[in-house]
């Protein structure tokens, strides 16, 4: 089951972030390809926040970590609230290729946290407590939703 979640990030994150550029354009959403990269890298991290806010009614949790589960993809121009942690620069001074190994540096440290803490525990604004496997499927889901966001996918 390990491999199967970690594949993801272990080879066609790589893979398909090689046919990002600069100039890549967004199929909806409002990001550059640059800020998408930085809000993955955040979202990499989201776990160690220390959030102890649920965004949603806890009536509606175990629905929400069900939907991890599923084959279903985050839907597209989704809103989300700005006060969870995910902020760009203005100026993003790092060129594309520097910001695609950050965030396949970032993704790596994320899996071998998560492999290395099977007890580790965290909320989710939007899902509630996940444990480590919950973690991985989030992120993949959120990674292919961005990914697909500029075509990569």
């Amino acid at each position: 089951m390990e491999k199967e979640l970690t594949h993801f990030f272990d080879t066609t994150l790589t893979t398909v972030l090689a046919n990002l550029k600069e100039d890549s354009k967004a199929k909806w959403g409002t990001m550059t390809a640059k800020e998408m990269l930085i809000h993955l890298m955040q979202s990499s991290k989201m776990m160690h926040f220390g959030n102890n806010t649920l965004l949603i009614k806890e009536e509606y949790v175990k629905k929400a970590i069900a939907f991890l589960y599923t084959d279903k993809a985050i839907k597209k121009g989704l809103v989300v609230a700005n006060d969870i942690g995910f902020n760009f620069k203005e100026n993003i001074n790092e060129g594309i290729e520097e910001l695609k190994r950050e965030l396949i540096n970032s993704s790596d440290n994320m899996i071998a946290f998560l492999i290395e803490n099977k007890d580790f525990k965290a909320i989710h604004p939007y899902f509630g407590e996940l444990d480590t496997n919950q973690w991985i499927l989030f992120q993949r889901k959120h990674y292919s939703h961005h990914l697909n966001q500029f075509g990569l996918l």
